[in-house]
């Protein structure tokens, strides 16, 4: 067995393991028959897997082949399908782009390596796991995750801006390794070249190998640090840890966000911009519990908005009364069973209130809109450009604008 270990400040991240090839495998596991995909380790799974995890979701690679992820119970359901979203996201195709414009290759590599993300509660039991069977007689090449560096959208920790969120690093790494490694080694190549700029001018620490530096600018093209956090794995963050305008405790000095990533590190940036869209491309349900309201525009007097303005899409789950807010982009806004208001914002917006007495909400007078009725839906058209838009509403009972309100 051959463990790659990278030390970083305040902790050892066991960030890959490389298993030679056994009999012991994971079945083949059926998810569809739960409503979000995520299903216990079924009977017939060997031992050296249930001793451990008890919860299995999965991406399916173009070639009919499962990237497993599995989960300790520890870790919520919630904090699993945001797992799952950060491996869709990363695995999505971005047309048009020179390496990412088909990521078919990509995940069939991943899929033929019988890539696992192993989602462990602590790093505590993940190294009690991993010097064990689960380490040696399993033939998944595995990357770990752990329950206190995977916040979830709309759970207190992430609105409050609280845990350092390392899942797309880690997730990263096991599409680098696995993934991008051997299916487009020009990219990787061109990684490489970008970690070495940054090393010769002294704004990356040498402790990172190429992986860990195209990870961490992931972290700051996604603004996951241009906020600090208060928490890292599960232990506070002391004050001036975080030299300003860095992250990664100082290991990367070029940035703290995509802002800056784009002036001080323009290779990395051109080099992200061929593999990730501009904005996160999943769309998030928010705990069931969630209440109050869920904002992807940003605001510098709220913390998570600094993240959560590179998403697109929300939907709400339960039957508690929330409120969603869009951004500048095409924001798909989909409501609970419980009373919403949903205001979409600048950009061409569907929203869908689903169950309950739902409001569209608008920023301007109600002359300057047109509201049409059509079967099943209604249009809302801003007459003043480079504003709300054009609008399509599904299970909507009202339209709040500053001046009024009009039922539909």
């Amino acid at each position: 067995m051959l463990l790659r270990v990278v030390l970083i400040p305040l902790s050892v991240l066991l960030m890959a393991t490389v298993v030679s090839a056994q009999d012991v495998t994971l079945p083949d596991i059926d998810i569809s028959g739960s409503p979000d995909g995520i299903v216990p380790l079924p009977n017939n799974t060997p031992e050296v897997f249930t001793n451990w995890f008890s919860m299995y979701t999965k991406v399916v690679a173009p070639n009919g082949k499962p990237i497993h992820l599995i989960a300790q119970s520890g870790w919520t359901r919630d904090q699993v399908l945001k797992a799952r979203n950060v491996m869709e996201y990363i695995l999505e195709s971005f047309p048009g782009s020179e390496y990412g414009d088909n990521k078919a290759a990509v995940s069939n590599a991943l899929a033929d390596r019988k890539a696992t993300m192993v989602l462990f509660n602590t790093p505590e039991i993940l190294r009690e796991a991993l010097s064990g069977p689960l380490g040696s007689v399993t033939d998944l090449s595995m990357q770990d995750l752990r329950a206190n560096e995977c916040p979830a959208e709309g759970d207190e920790d992430y609105m409050a801006h609280i845990t350092r969120d390392a899942s797309f690093e880690e997730i990263l790494h096991l599409v680098q390794d696995y993934g991008i490694r051997p299916a487009l080694p020009k990219m990787q190549k061109e990684i490489e070249a970008a970690h070495e700029a940054m090393e010769e001018k002294e704004l990356w620490e040498s402790w990172g190998d190429a992986n860990e530096y195209i990870a961490v600018i992931l972290d700051n093209y996604l603004d996951l640090w241009t906020v600090n956090p208060t928490v890292y794995e599960g232990r506070p963050i002391e004050p001036g840890r975080i030299p300003e305008g860095a992250t990664h405790f100082g290991a990367y000095r070029a940035a703290n966000g995509r802002a800056m990533l784009e002036t001080n590190d323009p290779q990395g940036y051109v080099l992200l911009g061929k593999f990730f869209p501009r904005h996160l491309t999943y769309t998030p349900q928010l705990p069931l519990d969630f209440k109050g309201t869920y904002s992807i525009t940003y605001d510098p007097n709220v913390r998570y908005t600094m993240k959560a303005q590179h998403l697109r899409n929300v939907t709400l789950r339960g039957d508690n009364d929330a409120n969603l807010v869009g951004n500048q982009h095409t924001n798909v806004l989909t409501g609970n069973a419980g009373d919403n208001a949903l205001q979409g914002g600048a950009g061409d917006d569907r929203l869908n209130g689903n169950g309950g007495d739902d409001t569209a909400v608008y920023s301007g007078a109600q002359a300057d809109y047109i509201v049409t009725k059509h079967n099943g839906f209604t249009t809302v058209r801003d007459e003043r450009l480079n504003r709300d838009g054009v609008d399509t509403l599904t299970s909507i009972e009202s339209v709040k604008f500053s001046d009024g309100t009009v039922e539909l």
